[in-house]
């Protein structure tokens, strides 16, 4: 039972003295678990402004940059379906609107408003693209008051415990050789599915349309990946060979004019530039060139706010990495970039999986090295020149993250598609050797977790494949600590060291 003795004085709190963190953490940490579980308290179960029930699945991933407060909630609202969406949290019903989200589409998958008190004088709040959010009043689902919780939060902080997950015991009890079979196993799982996916689109478009699209949703790296994806549906192969055709004389600057109006991030096609084009030759060439391109595009442009630029190194501005895409497109015109990609192993024949992966990663490289002078070299966005130039528009890492997220399953479901099982299993002799990626969040998240007092289990991560396992386990159970379905629990049948 809520303490009653508590529940008078929780409005005279002060907004000013509640932290938002503290209600992402009776979000996360409290009233997320009541909805899963049902002990919330005086009511029993959580239960939105507009009278119909909450069910908490998984609330979501906290999200350290701009937009809403967490992403990738899962809920159900009275008797509906699943839905997935974010989760905005604020203090008074009022912020919504107080802080622009009214207006901005970052907030248009918000599927929940989260807020302490409620304010009924208000309406509901509203999204830019018109829909209506519902609201959940975290103080009517209360266990204790808030000055008590204020208290105990402010002790976890100060001394927090850290997460205990059962596989974290047992991975002190594995060998090396064992933990290495668990993710070699859930890699695989991995490599197969992306294979899967890319079969699948290879039913709808051609193999070299699947190949860019998938090429492009890599190249956006995690912040841009559906914007990226979005981009090569909207402005196709088919689409840029008719307007700029196949031969040696075309010029990177139509492509790129092709591929940043289409974006919409022009500079004449963003508000953040107020209209102005910068006085500068490539942009006004390239704007040029875009008026003349527009009339046969039949797709609409993205608009600016598709793209994210926040908490973004300048060197992965999507305007740098799109710059280095054209080169990529460029490459295929002729050819297609199909063939190109799978050249190594068409004309590989007899050699092995290390000499096929070196070629075929000296291949991608080809394919996106810039011209000497190109303007990306020394710009990250239009008008502005960057202090330093730099020699390449795609980092080492981009790229062996490319050979592993989309060349190697391309090839692999290429071979599928053609019932080639030699090939198939030498793909997979590729995927197993390639070596160490640069650590993502995730991945580094998850070595910490797992391997918290096994440090020479976790320097032993040597290999993609492995990576790639951990990243899995991530997707499938721990993002909602389903500890009862994951891999590494149901792993004791493997001798121990």
């Amino acid at each position: 039972m809520k303490e009653h003795a508590e529940t008078g004085n929780m409005n005279q709190i002060a907004d000013s003295e509640i932290a938002e963190a503290l209600i992402w953490h009776l979000w996360q940490k409290g009233l997320a678990r009541a909805g899963r579980t049902g002990r919330t308290g005086r009511t029993g179960r959580l239960r939105l402004t507009d009278g119909r029930t909450l069910r908490v699945h998984h609330p979501g991933t906290l999200n350290p940059d701009s937009g809403p407060d967490f992403l990738q909630a899962v809920l159900s609202f009275g008797p509906g379906k699943r839905l997935r969406g974010d989760v905005e949290i604020h203090i008074r019903p009022a912020d919504w609107r107080r802080r622009g989200h009214t207006s901005d589409p970052l907030y248009n998958n918000v599927v929940l408003h989260v807020v302490l008190w409620h304010d009924e004088k208000l309406p509901a709040v509203r999204k830019q693209n018109g829909q209506f959010v519902p609201t959940l009043v975290l103080s009517e689902h209360l266990r204790h008051g808030l000055d008590r919780i204020q208290k105990q939060y402010r002790l976890k902080t100060e001394d927090p415990a850290p997460a205990s997950y059962p596989c974290q015991d047992l991975m002190k009890l594995l060998s090396v050789e064992r933990v290495h079979a668990l993710l070699d196993r859930k890699g695989s799982d991995r490599f197969r599915n992306k294979a899967a996916e890319m079969s699948g689109r290879m039913e709808q478009v051609s193999a070299e349309q699947t190949l860019y699209e998938f090429a492009m949703r890599a190249a956006g790296y995690t912040k841009n990946t559906d914007a990226c994806q979005s981009l090569a549906r909207r402005l196709p192969l088919a689409t840029i060979r008719a307007l700029i055709g196949t031969g040696g004389g075309h010029r990177i600057i139509d492509l790129q004019a092709l591929i940043f109006g289409a974006a919409g991030l022009l500079p004449s096609q963003r508000l953040s530039y107020g209209g102005e084009i910068p006085d500068d030759p490539y942009v006004r060439e390239i704007e040029t060139r875009w008026e003349a391109f527009r009339p046969s595009i039949p797709a609409r442009p993205m608009r600016e706010h598709d793209w994210l630029f926040f908490r973004l190194r300048p060197f992965n501005f999507p305007t740098v990495r799109l710059a280095a895409m054209s080169y990529f497109i460029a490459s295929g015109l002729q050819d297609g970039l199909d063939t190109l990609i799978a050249g190594p192993m068409n004309a590989g024949a007899g050699r092995g999986p290390v000499a096929l992966l070196r070629q075929t990663a000296r291949k991608l490289e080809e394919m996106i090295r810039p011209l000497p002078g190109d303007y990306w070299l020394r710009h990250t966005v239009f008008g502005e020149t960057s202090r330093t130039a730099r020699n390449a528009l795609m980092g080492r890492d981009r790229q062996r993250g490319i050979m592993v997220d989309v060349v190697l399953p391309f090839i692999y479901a290429l071979a599928d598609r053609d019932s080639q099982s030699d090939r198939m299993n030498l793909v997979r002799e590729m995927y197993a050797g390639y070596g160490r990626q640069a650590n993502n969040s995730v991945v580094q998240a998850m070595t910490n977790l797992l391997f918290i007092d096994t440090p020479e289990k976790k320097a032993s991560i040597d290999r993609a494949v492995l990576q790639q396992g951990l990243l899995q386990i991530d997707l499938e159970t721990c993002r909602s600590k389903d500890c009862g379905q994951c891999v590494m629990s149901g792993s004791t049948h493997f001798t121990r060291s």
